[in-house]
């Protein structure tokens, strides 16, 4: 992993790269046989308009002035009954090919939370999915409730910030 991520907030430019990881990590799951994005039509839920229409919200980390991860950062979500003073992390993609970026942009998100006086962090991660699931909850996310969204079945996960 390099030391030399640059983390800023996504610009409309940046659309087109943060599909084309959606697209390359699609793919990955479906080589590798995890279902996730692949099975529930991420891309017909989410089009190329609605990412233009909340760039706003995402950011991401570039390598040598390379996208190898985004996210977006919501202050709402209408997948939790309790609305608290929590930040709300979405859409996380990183490069097949770039190892722990994805981490690094979760740790990030962590710290831009902290930093604006978020209580928390919540984000959810696919039923059945157990390699998503061990990594969010290495880092400190617990589960707390489940979520459904079409074909979409989630285990909601939060992480207090201290």
């Amino acid at each position: 992993m390099e030391n030399n991520i640059v983390f800023r907030k996504a610009e409309k430019k940046d659309v087109k790269f943060i599909i084309s990881l959606i697209k390359q990590r699609i793919e990955w799951m479906n080589q590798v046989g995890i279902n996730q994005w692949n099975k529930t039509d991420y891309l017909g839920v989410y089009p190329v308009s609605y990412f233009e229409q909340n760039i706003d919200y995402f950011i991401v980390a570039e390598i040598h002035k390379i996208i190898v991860a985004a996210t977006a950062l919501y202050r709402l979500d209408e997948r939790w009954n309790e609305q608290t003073n929590s930040l709300y992390v979405h859409h996380l993609v990183s490069d097949i090919n770039y190892k722990g970026v994805g981490k690094k942009l979760l740790e990030y998100a962590e710290i831009y939370a902290k930093n604006n006086g978020f209580e928390s962090i919540k984000l959810d991660s696919a039923v059945g999915n157990i390699k998503l699931e061990n990594f969010y909850t290495e880092l400190g996310y617990t589960p707390c409730g489940t979520c459904v969204d079409g074909p979409y079945h989630g285990i909601l996960r939060e992480k207090k910030l201290n």
